[in-house]
Formats: structure tokens, C-alpha cells, sequence
């Protein structure tokens, strides 16, 4: 199977974040991740059009082959959400305008796909990403790694949440590695609870014919 080049979009009209990964063979590799961030003290078409021109330089440096956004959480105040829609049409518009197909997700399934429970927070979706990737891999925000979450959400898609499953860089096998690294079940069980993950979830994520070792 040919590699296929992801990027993930986080859309904010204060900070929008990225995450590019490689997929092949059902392994993901992180590329690049990052923010773009307008100046606060410009208006607010010149925060969209900043967006989209720099959105515009993120496509044209990693050339991905698919883009994942998350959709619209309609839990924020009117005026946040006006704001959102707006950013997210300005990279919308710059996503069509370089002629790539767009796939859509939404926050709980984006946090399904790669902690286990739509309810997961932002901190929780940081820790496996860190634990997938590595910290240093990293931009340190929310929005970055969030951007990255949604790639892994799409990746996810193309060949199932667990598939794959043995080969060192999935959810399932990078939890359970954690365990073998000479820290004690309970060690890593209390790491997993610090970082605010649900021991019962990291169960879920591990197969059953690896369970109990």
C-alpha cells in the first residue's frame, strides 16, 4: 500500500492547529505540526484572510493527499460560534482552492478514535499523542495536537481503530509497551490516572489475546 500524506486541522479563529502524519501499511509516522496564529490586534476578515494564506503555505509545503477537519462543536456561545464558522469557511475555501478531497469529524468521535470515549479532554488526547509520537515531536498546545488527533482519527478510518494491532505503533501496542518497560502495572496504571485516563478505557484499547501478560 502506498503511503498517503494526512493533514489534520484544529479550526479556531484565534488559533488554528495542524498535524501532518504519513500512513502506510496501517503505521503512522508524524511529519510536522504547528499553529497558525493571526495577530490579535488586526480585524477580524484580515485574522481570516491571514488563515487562509498561511493554510495555503502549510498545503503547498507537505502536499498532503487528504485533509481531516473537525466539525463544528456547537456547545460555545453564539458569538464564539459565528467566529468558528467563519475561520473554518476561510480554510474551507483554501482546502477546495488546492483541490483536496476534506473529510469531516466530529470532536467526541475525533476523541474516540484515539483515547477511547468521546469525553475524553484535551489534556487526555495530549497524553496519547505524546505517548504515539513522542513529546519532543510535539508543538506544545491543545490545538496542535489536537490537529494531529484528527489525523490519526482519519487514519483510523481508512484501516479501523485497532487494525494493525502488533505492529508497535498503534494506540493498543504503545499503551501496552508502556507497561513492559519495567515500571510495574500499577506504576503505569497510576501515570494513566495522573494524565486523567480512565484505566478501564486503556483496557478497552488493548485486544483481548494480549490482555493479562
Amino acid at each position: 500500500m502506498a503511503f498517503v500524506i494526512i493533514l489534520g486541522i484544529d479550526p479556531g479563529s484565534v488559533i488554528t492547529g495542524y498535524g501532518v502524519i504519513e500512513h502506510q501499511n496501517r503505521k503512522n509516522k508524524l511529519l510536522r505540526c504547528g499553529t497558525i496564529r493571526p495577530e490579535k490586534d488586526v480585524s477580524f476578515s484580515q485574522r481570516l484572510l491571514f488563515i487562509y494564506d498561511h493554510l495555503l503555505e502549510v498545503v503547498s509545503d507537505v502536499s498532503p493527499d487528504e485533509v481531516a477537519i473537525e466539525s463544528v462543536f456547537y456547545g460555545v456561545n453564539t458569538q464564539s460560534l459565528i467566529k468558528l464558522c467563519q475561520a473554518r469557511g476561510a480554510i474551507l475555501t483554501a482546502l477546495a482552492n488546492s483541490d483536496l478531497p476534506i473529510f469531516e469529524y466530529a470532536p467526541r468521535e475525533i476523541k474516540k478514535a484515539v483515547v477511547g470515549r468521546g469525553g475524553a479532554s484535551k489534556e487526555q488526547v495530549q497524553f496519547m499523542m505524546e505517548r504515539l509520537f513522542g513529546k519532543k515531536a510535539l508543538a506544545d498546545t491543545f490545538d496542535a495536537t489536537d490537529g494531529v488527533a484528527t489525523a490519526l482519527c482519519h487514519a483510523h478510518q481508512k484501516t479501523g481503530p485497532l487494525a494493525g494491532a502488533g505492529n508497535g505503533n498503534n494506540l493498543a501496542d504503545k499503551l501496552e509497551a508502556l507497561q513492559k518497560e519495567g515500571r510495574g502495572a500499577n506504576r503505569f496504571n497510576e501515570k494513566l490516572k495522573q494524565a486523567g485516563v480512565d484505566v478501564k478505557v486503556r483496557q478497552r484499547l488493548v485486544p483481548p489475546h494480549k490482555r493479562g501478560r
